[in-house]
């Protein structure tokens, strides 16, 4: 077995940051808190891209550029393609009943 050392470097912490935010982005997907879970997946997505690139680790760069864009895709879909305000409104609407 090889020994690393553990990085403590800028690296380090933006893949905790992006792998905190991934498991917000499932436990989001769990509990349907839709389109939240959109950008906490998009954001954890990312940031473990900009790791990859760092790491100059190409399959991390491929899987996570494709996720990125199925997410953003996602998100520009729901705010320009659906009528997001009114679902929003119709719930407040609701709470206030």
């Amino acid at each position: 077995m090889v020994y690393s050392p553990i990085s403590t470097g800028l690296d380090w912490y933006i893949k905790w940051f992006a792998s905190i935010v991934l498991i917000f982005g499932a436990l989001t997907t769990a509990m349907n808190l839709y389109p939240y879970n959109m950008y906490f997946q998009f954001i954890g997505i990312t940031g473990w891209l900009i790791v990859g690139a760092m790491w100059k680790d190409w399959s991390l760069i491929v899987v996570n550029v494709v996720g990125s864009i199925i997410m953003f895709i996602g998100i520009i879909h729901y705010h320009f393609y659906t009528n997001w305000y009114l679902k929003i409104y119709e719930t407040y609407i609701e709470v206030m009943l």
